[in-house]
Protein backbone atom coordinates (compact mmCIF):
# COMPACT_ATOMS: atom_id res chain seq x y z
CA UNK A 1 0.00 0.00 0.00
CA UNK A 2 2.86 2.35 0.83
CA UNK A 3 4.44 1.66 -2.55
CA UNK A 4 1.20 2.46 -4.31
CA UNK A 5 0.84 5.79 -2.46
CA UNK A 6 4.46 6.74 -3.22
CA UNK A 7 3.97 5.86 -6.86
CA UNK A 8 0.73 7.83 -7.02
CA UNK A 9 2.40 10.84 -5.35
CA UNK A 10 5.39 10.68 -7.73
CA UNK A 11 3.07 10.46 -10.73
CA UNK A 12 0.95 13.42 -9.61
CA UNK A 13 4.05 15.55 -8.96
CA UNK A 14 5.55 14.76 -12.37
CA UNK A 15 2.21 15.45 -14.07
CA UNK A 16 1.95 18.78 -12.25
CA UNK A 17 5.48 19.77 -13.26
CA UNK A 18 4.89 18.78 -16.87
CA UNK A 19 1.66 20.76 -17.12
CA UNK A 20 3.25 23.82 -15.49
CA UNK A 21 5.76 24.15 -18.31
CA UNK A 22 4.70 26.55 -20.98
CA UNK A 23 5.95 27.00 -24.49
CA UNK A 24 7.32 30.38 -25.45
CA UNK A 25 6.70 32.12 -28.73
CA UNK A 26 9.62 31.83 -31.13
CA UNK A 27 11.95 34.77 -31.12
CA UNK A 28 14.80 35.69 -33.35
CA UNK A 29 15.03 36.61 -37.03
CA UNK A 30 12.24 34.34 -38.27
CA UNK A 31 9.68 35.72 -35.80
CA UNK A 32 10.78 39.30 -36.35
CA UNK A 33 10.57 38.88 -40.10
CA UNK A 34 7.04 37.51 -39.96
CA UNK A 35 5.94 40.32 -37.67
CA UNK A 36 7.49 42.88 -40.00
CA UNK A 37 5.73 41.34 -42.96
CA UNK A 38 2.38 41.43 -41.16
CA UNK A 39 2.82 45.11 -40.34
CA UNK A 40 3.77 45.85 -43.94
CA UNK A 41 0.67 44.06 -45.25
CA UNK A 42 -1.62 46.19 -43.06
CA UNK A 43 -0.38 49.49 -44.49
CA UNK A 44 -2.32 51.30 -47.19
CA UNK A 45 -0.53 52.31 -50.38
CA UNK A 46 -0.49 55.91 -49.12
CA UNK A 47 1.15 54.90 -45.84
CA UNK A 48 3.68 52.73 -47.65
CA UNK A 49 4.48 55.60 -50.06
CA UNK A 50 4.98 58.01 -47.15
CA UNK A 51 7.24 55.55 -45.37
CA UNK A 52 9.30 54.78 -48.49
CA UNK A 53 9.67 58.46 -49.42
CA UNK A 54 10.75 59.35 -45.90
CA UNK A 55 13.31 56.55 -45.90
CA UNK A 56 14.72 57.59 -49.28
CA UNK A 57 14.82 61.24 -48.23
CA UNK A 58 16.86 60.24 -45.17
CA UNK A 59 19.29 57.98 -47.00
CA UNK A 60 19.76 60.08 -50.14
CA UNK A 61 19.40 63.62 -48.74
CA UNK A 62 16.49 64.50 -51.01
CA UNK A 63 15.13 68.02 -51.33
CA UNK A 64 11.49 68.72 -50.45
CA UNK A 65 10.56 68.73 -54.16
CA UNK A 66 12.33 65.43 -54.76
CA UNK A 67 10.68 63.89 -51.71
CA UNK A 68 7.24 64.88 -52.99
CA UNK A 69 8.01 63.49 -56.45
CA UNK A 70 9.36 60.24 -54.98
CA UNK A 71 6.27 59.91 -52.78
CA UNK A 72 4.00 60.29 -55.84
CA UNK A 73 6.09 57.74 -57.75
CA UNK A 74 5.89 55.27 -54.87
CA UNK A 75 2.17 55.85 -54.45
CA UNK A 76 1.51 55.08 -58.11
CA UNK A 77 3.71 51.98 -57.92
CA UNK A 78 2.11 50.64 -54.73
CA UNK A 79 -1.40 51.21 -56.09
CA UNK A 80 -0.45 49.42 -59.30
CA UNK A 81 1.00 46.52 -57.32
CA UNK A 82 -2.09 46.29 -55.13
CA UNK A 83 -4.38 46.22 -58.18
CA UNK A 84 -2.20 43.63 -59.88
CA UNK A 85 -2.20 41.40 -56.79
CA UNK A 86 -5.98 41.64 -56.52
CA UNK A 87 -6.35 40.70 -60.18
CA UNK A 88 -3.84 37.83 -60.03
CA UNK A 89 -5.51 36.01 -57.14
CA UNK A 90 -3.75 33.75 -54.69
CA UNK A 91 -2.57 30.73 -56.73
CA UNK A 92 -1.96 31.64 -60.35
CA UNK A 93 -1.33 29.00 -63.03
CA UNK A 94 2.25 28.64 -64.36
CA UNK A 95 1.44 30.69 -67.48
CA UNK A 96 -0.06 33.41 -65.28
CA UNK A 97 3.09 33.41 -63.17
CA UNK A 98 5.16 34.17 -66.27
CA UNK A 99 2.83 37.01 -67.21
CA UNK A 100 2.90 38.30 -63.64
CA UNK A 101 6.69 38.18 -63.60
CA UNK A 102 6.93 40.00 -66.93
CA UNK A 103 4.46 42.67 -65.81
CA UNK A 104 6.31 43.22 -62.53
CA UNK A 105 9.64 43.43 -64.35
CA UNK A 106 8.24 46.05 -66.75
CA UNK A 107 6.80 47.97 -63.81
CA UNK A 108 10.16 47.98 -62.05
CA UNK A 109 11.90 49.22 -65.21
CA UNK A 110 9.40 52.09 -65.51
CA UNK A 111 9.90 52.89 -61.83
CA UNK A 112 13.70 52.90 -62.18
CA UNK A 113 13.53 55.16 -65.26
CA UNK A 114 11.25 57.66 -63.52
CA UNK A 115 13.35 57.58 -60.37
CA UNK A 116 16.49 58.25 -62.40
CA UNK A 117 14.81 61.42 -63.76
CA UNK A 118 13.95 62.64 -60.24
CA UNK A 119 17.30 61.96 -58.57
CA UNK A 120 20.64 63.59 -59.31
CA UNK A 121 23.44 61.40 -60.70
CA UNK A 122 25.11 61.15 -57.25
CA UNK A 123 21.84 60.31 -55.53
CA UNK A 124 20.98 57.65 -58.11
CA UNK A 125 24.45 56.12 -57.78
CA UNK A 126 24.01 55.96 -54.01
CA UNK A 127 20.51 54.48 -54.50
CA UNK A 128 21.85 51.70 -56.74
CA UNK A 129 24.64 51.01 -54.23
CA UNK A 130 22.11 50.74 -51.38
CA UNK A 131 19.93 48.41 -53.48
CA UNK A 132 22.94 46.18 -54.24
CA UNK A 133 23.83 46.02 -50.53
CA UNK A 134 20.22 45.20 -49.68
CA UNK A 135 20.15 42.38 -52.21
CA UNK A 136 23.42 40.97 -50.81
CA UNK A 137 21.93 40.98 -47.30
CA UNK A 138 18.79 39.23 -48.53
CA UNK A 139 20.83 36.63 -50.37
CA UNK A 140 22.99 35.98 -47.30
CA UNK A 141 19.88 35.75 -45.11
CA UNK A 142 18.25 33.25 -47.48
CA UNK A 143 21.38 31.12 -47.53
CA UNK A 144 21.58 31.25 -43.73
CA UNK A 145 17.91 30.28 -43.35
CA UNK A 146 18.21 27.46 -45.92
CA UNK A 147 21.33 25.91 -44.33
CA UNK A 148 19.59 24.44 -41.21
CA UNK A 149 16.78 23.02 -43.34
CA UNK A 150 19.21 21.14 -45.58
CA UNK A 151 20.53 19.25 -42.56
CA UNK A 152 17.01 18.20 -41.48
CA UNK A 153 16.16 16.40 -44.73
Amino acid sequence: MKKLLVLLLAFSISAGVASAQTTTAPTGPAKMHRGHKDQKANLTPEQRADKAAKKMAEKLNLSATQTTQVRQLHLARFQEMQAHKAQAGTTPAPADKKQHHAAMKASKQRYEAQLKQILSAEQYAKYTQLQAERMQKRKAHRQHMAAPQQGKS
